[in-house]
């Protein structure tokens, strides 16, 4: 067989098939020499093997880490992707397999490619992480100190102007995940006592009037933190020796069974525990510590998990009822018990308070979009966000509200959507946002993932699709790509055109089944075109039919072709011209019916870009 097409036998009017082959040159070559294929491969499939030969062929293309990462996994994915092509590999492992094939040699390969982000992961790439700052809720409240949001000053209404404050550059239809504390009650009651430690900054050592630092061993002094608000903090980290240092507040007299004692804590690089709290009514205001004027209270409250590797999440630790101490004044201490070769653990203390205001917060997080020039709630289904509350129902995730590389995000997720969608659908897809604790960068950070349900279970979406028997050609030297997308027509294709028949030329569709036309001769019915000459004769109303047979037929293939490139048109508006750099074809495999017998035509079409195509080449006769 040679290896251009077999033609019709038909004589064609009009050049209607004129050529346009982006291997015309190879074709042509070829057909001077009178050379016949050598070889040709309907399909290989590339294995495992196949995949890390190109993996390390690709890591030695690599000249930055992000394409080193892509060449590797192309072996673990058993897929190739952006940077590891097809057109760049696959004839590397062509002239491995096939050796001794020559010119004019063809494989139609099918391989695995890992696409890039899906359309809708991208539009959540770089969600922005914000959580209320101190001044945040000064601007919602005033000066009062509360610091949560309340259906008084609710979310929907105080978020929009915090964000358009907090975020001068956002893009839009950007994305912020907001995180803040909420109480569904109003605060009543007064504050005897707070401290959120604002006046100071960085590095300075905390000096209140009414408060006292009591070192009792070494010489470290609490001073102040100012990574994400202003804490006092305390570390035996690189310091030698035990350290003990007392934190004692100014005293505060109790005249209310509603007074409640508590404080927000922060705890770093956990290496043993080092944080004990007391509260004193014989306190003598000295500068030593006499242990018998204190009563600990440390077991009253809740501490945060602590992590060896960073910092926990601020924690509210919860409220110390005081009714005991009604008509008594109190002093309150945090004592810091370490040391420099032992228990190291970074201490951050905030938001000192006692009050009678008995509030009960929950930390929460929405999702806002920048559209418009105005920040708003964004309550689209398409992106599911994981709650504090679920982190929680999670178990070890809820420790810190967040994954890690300790505590992976596609062991839990599944789970959770099927929870969250327990009416889903195969093949349904669903993007969740999270968020992710960086160990080495030590930040937290939002990501999107993609879950698709197949089979009953939710699994994290891969992005791999297979790409079937795309055609690699050998020239005479090496294997080359050749990147024609192979149409084969269905009812679907047959229907488009007798969709469009009905709409541009009524008067050629079949009057009592609807499923057929005359104009282009599809039927989505019988899935093929009709040329039978007596029945198109009959349903010709405009006279377009040659009376002579032999250029009435070839009138009828002409539009089984325009037919071919019509459908094209309709089903890939957004066919790009090139494919890896080299020019888009469509090879289109329709049924024809001359009659007597069902003939399979391929018909060939270069893509022009913005769903426009043209002919390109002769058509050919399968069988």
């Amino acid at each position: 067989m040679k290896l251009k097409y077999n033609l019709i036998a038909l004589s064609l009017a009009g050049g209607l098939f004129a050529a346009c082959d982006p291997m015309e040159d190879i074709y042509n070559e070829i057909d001077a020499q009178g050379t016949v294929i050598t070889k040709s491969e309907v399909e290989y499939v590339l294995s495992k093997a196949d995949y890390e030969t190109i993996s390390k062929l690709a890591q030695k293309n690599a000249t930055n880490k992000n394409d080193s990462n892509l060449a590797k996994r192309v072996a673990s994915d058993m897929a190739l992707n952006d940077f590891a092509k097809g057109e760049t590999y696959i004839p590397e492992v062509l002239a491995g397999i096939y050796p001794s094939w020559g010119k004019g040699s063809t494989v139609g390969v099918t391989y695995n490619f890992k696409e890039d982000k899906s359309e809708i992961l991208k539009k959540y790439f770089g969600v922005k992480l914000y959580s209320l700052s101190k001044e945040d809720y000064a601007k919602v409240w005033g000066k009062n100190g509360n610091e949560f949001l309340s259906p008084a000053h609710a979310p929907e209404s105080a978020l929009p102007g915090v964000l358009k404050d907090a975020i001068k550059d956002a893009k839009e239809e950007s994305f912020a995940l907001v995180e803040y504390k909420y109480s569904d009650k109003e605060p009543q009651g007064k504050v005897l006592l707070k401290e959120d430690f604002e006046v100071f900054e960085k590095n300075d050592e905390i000096k209140i009037d009414g408060w006292k630092q009591i070192l009792v061993k070494g010489d470290t002094k609490w001073t102040a933190n100012a990574f994400n608000g202003v804490s006092a903090k305390f570390s035996a980290f690189k310091t030698t020796g035990e350290q003990e240092n007392w934190l004692v507040t100014k005293a505060v007299k109790i005249d209310d069974a509603a007074a409640m004692f508590t404080f927000d804590l922060v705890l770093g690089h956990f290496k043993g525990n080092v944080l004990s709290v007391f509260v004193s009514d014989s306190y003598s205001n000295g500068d030593k510590i006499v242990e018998s004027e204190w009563t600990e209270i440390t077991k009253s409250f809740k501490f945060p998990e602590g992590n060896p590797s960073g910092f926990t999440s601020p924690a509210n630790v919860g409220n110390f009822s005081l009714k005991d101490y009604v008509g008594k004044t109190v002093n309150f201490a945090f004592r810091y018990a370490g040391s420099g070769e032992g228990a190291t653990t970074t201490v951050q203390l905030d938001n000192i308070i006692v009050s009678t205001m008995k509030v009960d917060t929950e930390w929460r997080n929405d999702l806002y979009q920048f559209k418009d020039g105005v920040w708003a709630p964004f309550r689209s289904g398409e992106a599911l966000v994981v709650t504090p509350e679920d982190y929680s129902a999670m178990g070890e995730p809820g420790k810190h509200n967040n994954f890690s590389s300790s505590i992976k995000a596609d062991e839990y997720l599944p789970d959770f959507l099927k929870v969250k969608l327990p009416y889903a659908k195969e093949g349904d897809t669903q993007v969740v946002l999270y968020k992710f604790f960086k160990d080495k960068d030590k930040v937290t950070v939002v990501y999107a993932d993609e879950y698709l349900y197949k089979g009953g279970v939710w699994a994290l979406n891969a992005n791999i699709s297979v790409h079937s028997k795309e055609t690699y050609l050998h020239n005479g030297e090496k294997w080359l790509f050749d990147p024609t997308i192979t149409v084969v027509m269905a009812e679907a294709e047959y229907t488009i055109l007798v969709d469009w028949v009905k709409n541009n030329k009524p008067e050629y569709l079949d009057k009592k089944y609807g499923n057929t036309e005359y104009w282009f001769g599809a039927s989505s019915h019988y899935k093929n075109f009709n040329i039978d000459l007596g029945t198109r004769r009959v349903n010709d109303p405009e006279g377009k039919i040659d009376a002579d047979d032999e250029k009435a037929v070839g009138y009828l293939m002409s539009m089984v072709q325009e037919g071919c490139r019509q459908m094209l048109v309709i089903k890939y508006p957004d066919a790009p011209t090139q494919m890896s750099g080299v020019d888009l074809y469509y090879k289109v495999q329709t049924l024809v019916y001359d009659g007597r017998d069902k003939l399979v035509y391929s018909f060939r079409y270069k893509s022009l870009g913005k769903g426009q195509f043209e002919v390109a080449g002769d058509p050919e006769l399968v069988k």
